[in-house]
């Protein structure tokens, strides 16, 4: 599970955060969702990029790589399916972003 950037925008909040300690103003409620509803012996990780690196390592060891987004994150998610197509990861992509 990758949950996109969002830019640096009035909405993302970020210069904000750090006046109620929080490292990212939205939870990836979506995709912590989905995760619920995937076979209980399937081994789940979950990188939000608002608060972590997307590293190569996470990518490798996934058989599927689940992303959910929206219009504003589109160029984080055009990173991350370069990332996935250059090491030969398959895709499930879903949210507002089609």
């Amino acid at each position: 599970m990758v949950y996109p950037q969002y830019p640096d925008t009035y909405w993302s909040f970020k210069h904000a955060l750090k006046f109620i300690l929080k490292k990212a103003a939205i939870i990836p409620l979506g995709l912590i969702t989905v995760a619920s509803l995937l076979p209980d012996d399937w081994k789940k990780r979950l990188t939000d990029i608002n608060v972590s690196r997307l590293r190569d390592e996470v990518i490798k060891w996934a058989d599927y790589v689940f992303i959910s987004a929206m219009s504003v994150q589109l160029a984080s998610v055009k990173r991350i399916i370069g990332r996935c197509v250059q090491l030969n990861t398959i895709i499930v992509a879903g949210g507002l972003l089609r």
